[in-house]
């Protein structure tokens, strides 16, 4: 039986607005080795997404959730690690456990591209919490894994937080 796939035009989709958001980490998920192909060279890498809620709300109601793909590395270069430095003022550190994200507070910088005559809304830096909002997960947002059946081994995650100057966790 055929699998289609069509571009179509009765999506629902609605971009989050741009601008600057308080927002919450909603979701980790692992997208494991991905091939991309930049500037004609193709390369396999293992990739995560992280998904965010923004405090800001569609007309039905629900938050606004984005995502940005990263790949799966804490090289000083990385975007992962230059976004987690700038979400916690400081280096995370090695081998840290992003699922340790679900839960917390940042501001969200989204920009909107337009391809296809579609408008894409797409996270551009991940900054500190504003300090004014303290959000949580929208309790009917359902995680990337759940949405699969789970894996045979499941990891146990611990949970340790520090505190900043200014009150906000930081989960390494």
């Amino acid at each position: 039986m055929p699998i289609v796939a069509s571009r179509g035009t009765s999506g629902t989709y609605t971009p989050a607005p741009e601008g600057v958001h308080d927002a919450v980490c909603a979701d980790v998920a692992d997208l494991g080795v991905v091939d991309t192909t930049w500037n004609g060279e193709t390369k396999s890498q293992h990739k995560v997404r992280v998904v965010w809620q923004l405090g800001t709300r569609m007309e039905d109601g629900r938050p606004y959730s984005i995502g940005r793909r990263y790949g799966l590395t804490l090289h000083e270069k990385s975007a992962l690690f230059k976004d987690l430095k700038t979400w916690f003022g400081k280096a995370p550190p090695d081998n840290f456990d992003l699922e340790k994200l679900i839960g917390q507070n940042c501001q969200i910088v989204v920009s909107h591209n337009e391809r296809d005559g579609q408008v894409y809304a797409n996270v551009t830096s991940v900054l500190k919490p504003s300090g004014k909002a303290k959000l949580k997960v929208d309790p009917d947002f359902v995680r990337f894994k759940d949405r699969e059946p789970k894996p045979a081994l499941a990891v146990a995650s611990t949970r340790n937080t520090t505190t900043d100057a200014d009150g906000n966790d930081i989960p390494f």
